[in-house]
């Protein structure tokens, strides 16, 4: 099955086979992708910094909520 735009990336974000996300989209549009993803207990790896700016007062409460861990994937969140 092909897929595409926003269905799509949120489709592989939680898709069943991985246990880990890398979200690197640019800009808001990662927000839904990430969200999604977390709703389905996967690790995040974050390689934006506007998941956190722009959605971590709703971010923040949905990982504590589901058990998953925010893991930085780029020098600068590791900085």
């Amino acid at each position: 099955e092909i897929m595409w735009g926003d269905e799509g990336a949120i489709e592989v974000a939680r898709h069943s086979e991985c246990s880990t996300v890398v979200t690197g989209i640019v800009g808001c549009a990662g927000l839904q992708p990430t969200v999604e993803a977390i709703k389905a207990g996967k690790d995040i790896a974050l390689a934006n910094k506007e998941t956190l700016i722009a959605g971590g007062p709703h971010i923040v409460p949905l990982i504590q909520k589901h058990g998953v861990k925010i893991l930085p994937a780029d020098s600068e969140h590791s900085a």
